[in-house]
């Protein structure tokens, strides 16, 4: 379902309402790209770095790429929280 379809289907939302949902929409989807292609990319070097047999290398990227995805899977799940609150979801939902 289009992000489009869903705000003229649900609630009515004002102008500047629907014009937050959207640039949400585009950070939650940007977050979710960058933290799955990170945490991919993680994965892989580790276990590039297993059939190579260089543990260095494993705690490297680990030491180099964890941080980062970390901080972006926690921006992912804060903006998920955010766009679901501007949807009109409630906690005791």
């Amino acid at each position: 379902m289009s992000t489009q379809k869903h705000l003229e289907s649900g609630p009515r939302f004002g102008p500047r309402r629907k014009a937050l949902i959207r640039v949400l929409t585009m950070l939650f989807v940007a977050l979710l790209v960058t933290m799955l292609a990170l945490g991919t990319v993680l994965v892989l070097l580790q276990l590039a770095g297993l059939l190579i047999g260089n543990s260095d290398f494993i705690i490297g990227v680990s030491k180099t790429l964890g941080p980062l995805t970390y901080w972006v899977a926690a921006a992912f799940g804060t903006f998920t929280l955010i766009l679901a609150m501007a949807h009109g979801w409630k906690s005791a939902d």
